[in-house]
């Protein structure tokens, strides 16, 4: 599954990750809830941050996923990605505070999620920390299904979610 470079959103885009926006990264690392929230390392140096795009690149590259800048007139505001894995694409997604409460998470996610599912994946899913209650809506709203809680193998606790072909979006 090749991903596409651009995917439009109402008002906004999601663009292919490129080199220079590790400063994206780096400014999401600094955001308190999304190190709580996500993977993201809280506070990551400069370095580290090119270093993170930069196997996000080689992912791409490879064929195992990749992830998107979430733009609103051209400003950066998130990122989201897909994981290709063996039991499906996995999405994740991370917003500064002025991209968020705009609809914009819940767009991008039903945009990524449906195309890899009309692009062959029977299933789409995510994950949210328990208690990232404002995760949880942006999946509910992009018609994903709640499933089981899980424990990941670093002792996080999570709820399972999948989106399959057939899942209509909720309006809200």
């Amino acid at each position: 599954m090749e991903l596409p470079g651009v995917l439009d959103l109402p008002g906004a885009r999601l663009r292919a990750l490129r080199e220079d926006d590790w400063a994206l990264d780096h400014s999401l690392s600094r955001v308190a809830d999304v190190a709580q929230w996500t993977y993201y390392p809280a506070d990551v140096g400069v370095d580290e941050a090119r270093e993170r795009v930069a196997r996000s690149l080689t992912q791409r590259a490879e064929g195992r996923g990749g992830r998107f800048v979430v733009e609103r007139s051209g400003v950066p505001l998130g990122t989201i990605g897909l994981s290709l894995r063996v039991d499906g694409p996995h999405l994740y997604y991370a917003f500064l505070p002025a991209g968020r409460g705009l609809g914009l998470a819940t767009e991008a996610v039903r945009a990524l999620s449906r195309w890899a599912l009309e692009h062959g994946a029977d299933v789409v899913h995510a994950r949210t920390m328990v208690g990232n209650v404002a995760s949880e809506g942006v999946l509910e709203r992009a018609s994903f299904d709640r499933g089981p809680l899980d424990v990941e193998p670093d002792g996080v606790s999570v709820t399972r979610w999948s989106r399959r072909a057939d899942s209509q979006p909720t309006l809200k």
